[in-house]
């Protein structure tokens, strides 16, 4: 029997250009880099997941709104905070993340309000990948995720420079 082997996302794999750009206020280096911290699940992270979650999340980035709403309501490397939870949380829902809208939904149906029901696991399996039950979570290299926002960032800086 072949045994596919997927490394598992890690922050030892960052590329230095990424951090530079994330570190500069590129909303998608941001973003990568919250979503390779959090995904990456160790202690040492939990800063840097906080960190570039937050910065892509207040410029308006609703994948990182949505794990910083997970961050908040868990408590990953904060103190939980289900009031700061539900802000971003609507925030991603607002902006069309299909895992904020499916927890707000479940919430205002559940009790018929967004403030009554915790929905905790709702919550942790829409929004965390490591807590989903609907199958198997495709992990990407941390490598992987670096290159794309870099291609990224270099098809935004050739298509301003043709402007």
């Amino acid at each position: 029997m072949k045994t596919i082997f997927k490394p598992r996302l890690s922050a030892a794999n960052v590329s230095p250009r990424l951090l530079e750009l994330a570190t500069s206020g590129n909303l998608d280096a941001q973003a990568a880099l919250g979503e390779i911290y959090f995904n990456d699940g160790r202690k040492e992270n939990y800063a840097a997941s906080y960190h570039w979650n937050g910065q892509a999340a207040r410029q308006g980035d609703a994948a990182s709104q949505a794990r910083l709403a997970a961050i908040y309501h868990k408590g990953i490397g904060v103190e939980p905070d289900q009031q700061e939870a539900l802000r971003w949380l609507r925030s991603a829902a607002r902006k069309g993340h299909h895992g904020a809208r499916q927890v707000i939904d479940r919430r205002n149906q559940d009790d018929g309000g967004p403030e009554q029901n915790t929905a905790s696991a709702s919550l942790c399996a829409a929004l965390d990948p490591r807590e989903r039950r609907e199958g198997p979570v495709e992990r990407k290299p941390a490598e992987s995720l670096s290159n794309q926002a870099l291609e990224r960032v270099e098809d935004e800086q050739r298509e301003t420079g043709r402007r």
